[in-house]
């Protein structure tokens, strides 16, 4: 493979941007684990019950709907053993819900509206979606967009995926991804909602709520019963101020990658002025 060769000059202009970006991730990094931590030592851990046998009387199994021998299984009794020690709230009462449109694959184009996907979201952030609908998929369709602060909460496929909006968005969210908007930020904040979901506490409720489909669905009524845990306002400020510097140093990342590619990419099509110039103009 030709490999371009280049003064070591620019060379070393375009290593110390990798290796900013490169501290920039590992900080980003180091603030989510952080949040985790303190998320983790103030809820406590879920006690692990490896057993996979259980006894049940039959009218609890009736009460509760469900047949299958997973939803029983001991660890979940762990699980709610430690909500019932916390001040906890089911997440109906917490947010609103909405979903967006499931149009279709007839409706998918190359320009238009960005369709969001679940395949196009982690908790960390969302990728650039390949896929684009039409400005008249539906009327007032920008009534679709997701909004600043919404979590976004995936029900289809990979379950319980969930990621605050940081800024308003004029995309359009598929309907695996539902949108949850917080009633009352006073009691709840957006950043901790968004990493509560992502936490353990919450995995395997859905978890126990999704066993035993071949596709993983996740249903409305059950979400809405999850059971969040709700700690005190300054636990929850340092959390969310962790979570909100973490994305920040992430995005410095990937924009000083994004920086370091378009330069190459310069030098390689007009020359390495054209590229020192753009770097020049990024610095200045």
């Amino acid at each position: 493979i030709p490999i371009p060769k280049f003064s070591k000059e620019f060379s070393k202009r375009i290593s110390a941007l990798i290796l900013e970006s490169d501290n920039a991730l590992r900080e980003s990094t180091a603030l989510y684990s952080s949040a985790q931590s303190i998320l983790s030592s103030r809820l406590g851990q879920v006690p692990k019950d490896t057993r996979n046998t259980t006894t049940r009387k039959l009218s609890e199994v009736f009460s509760t709907g469900r047949l299958d021998a997973e939803y029983f299984m001991p660890k979940y009794d762990g699980l709610f053993a430690l909500l019932d020690t916390l001040p906890t709230k089911p997440l109906g009462e917490i947010v609103s819900i909405t979903k967006s449109i499931e149009p279709g694959s007839s409706y998918y184009t190359a320009e238009g509206i960005p369709f969001i996907r679940v395949s196009d979201i982690t908790t960390m952030g969302i990728s650039s979606p390949e896929i684009h609908i039409p400005h008249d998929t539906v009327p007032d369709i920008e009534k679709l967009y997701p909004q600043k602060d919404t979590v976004l909460l995936s029900k289809d496929g990979s379950v319980g995926i969930a990621y605050k909006v940081d800024e308003d968005l004029q995309a359009v969210t598929s309907g695996a991804l539902l949108h949850l908007n917080v009633k009352d930020t006073d009691e709840i904040m957006p950043d901790y909602l968004a990493l509560v979901l992502n936490s353990e506490i919450v995995q395997l409720q859905a978890e126990r709520d999704t066993n035993g489909a071949i596709i993983q669905h996740w249903r409305l009524e059950d979400i809405a019963k999850v059971i969040i845990p709700i700690l005190d306002a300054d636990t929850q400020n340092s959390i969310a101020h962790n979570v909100q510097r973490s994305f920040s140093f992430r995005r410095q990342s990937e924009h000083l990658i994004a920086s370091a590619v378009k330069a190459v990419e310069l030098a390689v099509e007009s020359g390495e002025t054209f590229a020192v110039n753009y770097l020049n103009a990024l610095e200045s």
